[in-house]
């Protein structure tokens, strides 16, 4: 676990670190945090990591300026805005973050999003296990993007690589049980935790792969995909202002 805390305001960015310190290491045994002041256009410090906290207003640099360049380099992780500034809650909602932090109310808003991302991890960090070349296997949910099936093999695309094996694809959905991995077609099935946008006949994830829909999974697609989007707690922001 890696996260990234990104603030002009060294000291603000410490104290938060503090917080995150002390959430991390109540769920993993393993993490790393790196606070970052200066050299906000660095695209490099975005990549290979798990967490980013970001504040909006970086020096004359603008956060979510930074986050809509993030889709260039397929990042795939929970994104918290910090700002003292909270009617920019509105403007950062274009770039789907995670959840909004409001400076001058760090402490409630800070337990809410641990509340939040404990729910995060329950869910996205389970293991699936499957057999790879004869050998057990284990990937996270969270890295799953899609799975492909043709013949009697299937490809399970991750961030990192390819699994193919023989099995179903409806056998692969049964051994990662997770309403979060949606069949689309009869040959795929995709993350919605990686999905950009959908429309009537395709869907485009976010490293711009685009899939087809088939007619008869287009509706249950939309209708659990809504239901990931509220999931992902899209209308709380309004509840914290």
């Amino acid at each position: 676990m890696k996260c990234l805390i990104i603030d002009d305001d060294i000291d603000f960015s410490h104290y938060l670190g503090q917080y995150v310190d002390n959430f991390l290491s109540s769920i993993f045994k393993k993490y790393e945090i790196k606070v970052q002041n200066d050299h906000f256009t660095d695209m490099s410090i975005y990549q290979d990591i798990d967490l980013l906290f970001i504040d909006i207003d970086l020096n004359d640099i603008s956060g979510i300026g930074i986050i809509k360049q993030l889709d260039n380099i397929n990042c795939n992780y929970p994104i918290i805005y910090v700002s003292s500034r909270r009617e920019l809650v509105f403007s950062s909602l274009s770039t789907h973050p995670f959840y909004f932090i409001r400076k001058q109310n760090l402490e409630n808003d800070i337990e809410e999003l641990f509340k939040l991302l404990k729910i995060y991890y329950k869910k996205t960090m389970k293991m699936i296990t499957f057999n790879y070349y004869g050998r057990k296997t284990c990937i996270f949910l969270k890295d799953i993007h899609y799975i492909e099936s043709y013949g009697k093999d299937i490809s399970i695309i991750t961030n990192d690589e390819v699994y193919t094996y023989r099995s179903g694809l409806k056998e692969a959905l049964e051994l990662i049980d997770s309403k979060y991995v949606v069949r689309i077609h009869r040959n795929y099935a995709v993350s919605l935790m990686f999905v950009k946008e959908i429309d009537k006949a395709n869907i485009i994830l976010k490293d711009k792969t685009q899939l087809c829909i088939g007619k008869k999974y287009y509706e249950n697609l939309i209708l659990l995909y809504k239901e990931f989007l509220l999931s992902w707690v899209y209308l709380t922001y309004l509840l914290i202002l």
